[in-house]
């Protein structure tokens, strides 16, 4: 039987073509956007002061961006998505206040942003309206029947990721900053509220639906970069090579023009997905859950084999992720093998008494 659309048909057809039409253009436009930066911070176009402006304005208008694009898009949604995309809106507004700052440093005052600024207040309080908007997120619900096991895995996800943190970061900074100042609290705080954005950031990732996909893979990935230049920052800032104009800042460009496309190109498809979200199963999955661990193990080897000095901290971490994910290995095999449960025979099988 040939099933006839009609005009209805025809008009979703066109809207999608349209949708993805729109998409195609503002994708181009924020790539185009982030390559124009990065080149004019990495040839250093118009002298240090004019990059120091350039960037200074091109990162704020970023933000505004994409705190008035979110601040749109929750308006605009059921109460399901509506909270996540307010919460992000605050989010970014409290980095646009925090960018306006540091430019009247850098663009008005003239002088060099102190460590810690009122600018880190703008910075640091859109690191928990992230987490409270991540954690609200449709994908983060999952059934009853599967909530263990991705509670496990979120354990199991974020031992890895602090391990890597503490490799590289965390560990390092914790053993040579002052912590008895505000300015060694400051930058202690950065990446550890780093982590636990990118941890709920896999945490969405493992369980997100299929509806709207592209627009929450622009979001995220718009926070793991913000995450990584705040780390970045972080080192390089306690090394005394940052200043405004480095290449990392094109991380924060990145971000903002990140979340501003994922608001502007979501279609509300993710009001349906609590209901549809099940167990995280599928290729996704799997790697989401087991890159983080791969990873994690495999620079513990090279560290090992480098003859890195190995404080007892980062083998206490690294022994709970092997024990984790032998544990994890274990649990596995029981759900598969699950209790064995009597068969009734079936009429033709019972033998007459």
């Amino acid at each position: 039987m040939q099933v006839s659309y009609g005009k209805g048909g025809g008009d979703d057809k066109r809207l999608a073509v349209q949708r993805k039409r729109r998409r195609v253009r503002a994708a181009v436009v924020v790539l185009v956007t982030i390559a124009i930066f990065a080149a004019w911070l990495e040839l250093r176009l118009g002298g240090s002061t004019s990059v120091t402006d350039f960037d200074d304005v091109v990162t704020l208008l970023a933000a505004l961006a994409a705190a008035c694009l979110c601040l749109r898009t929750g308006l605009d949604r059921g109460a399901t998505a509506r909270r996540f995309w307010l919460l992000l809106a605050a989010a970014c507004g409290a980095w646009t206040l925090a960018e306006a700052i540091w430019a009247v440093y850098d663009i008005v005052l003239r002088v060099a942003v102190p460590i810690p600024s009122w600018a880190d207040v703008g910075y640091l309080s859109a690191i928990p309206l992230v987490v409270a908007a991540l954690l609200s997120h449709p994908a983060m619900s999952v059934e009853r029947k599967w909530r263990g096991r991705s509670a496990f895995d979120g354990i199991l996800v974020a031992t890895a990721l602090f391990f890597l943190s503490w490799s590289f970061v965390l560990g390092p900074l914790w053993r040579h900053t002052d912590l008895t100042s505000l300015g060694g609290v400051v930058a202690v705080a950065y990446p550890f509220g780093d982590v636990i954005m990118v941890f709920l950031v896999v945490g969405v990732l493992r369980d997100v639906a299929s509806g709207d996909r592209f627009a929450m893979g622009c979001v995220l990935g718009g926070l793991v970069a913000m995450a990584g230049a705040d780390s970045t920052y972080t080192y390089l800032t306690e090394v005394g090579r940052y200043a405004t104009g480095n290449i990392i800042d094109t991380g924060w460009v990145i971000g903002y023009l990140g979340l501003a496309l994922g608001a502007f190109c979501s279609s509300g498809a993710e009001r349906t997905e609590r209901a549809r979200v099940a167990a995280p199963a599928g290729l996704r999955s799997m790697v989401v859950n087991f890159l983080p661990t791969l990873l994690a193990l495999s620079v513990l080897t090279i560290e090992v084999a480098v003859g890195r000095k190995l404080y007892r901290s980062d083998w206490f971490i690294a022994m709970a992720l092997v024990v984790l994910s032998l544990a994890r290995q274990f649990l596995m095999l029981l759900e598969q093998i699950g209790p064995v449960r009597p068969t009734k025979p079936s009429a033709a099988e019972e033998v007459p008494g």
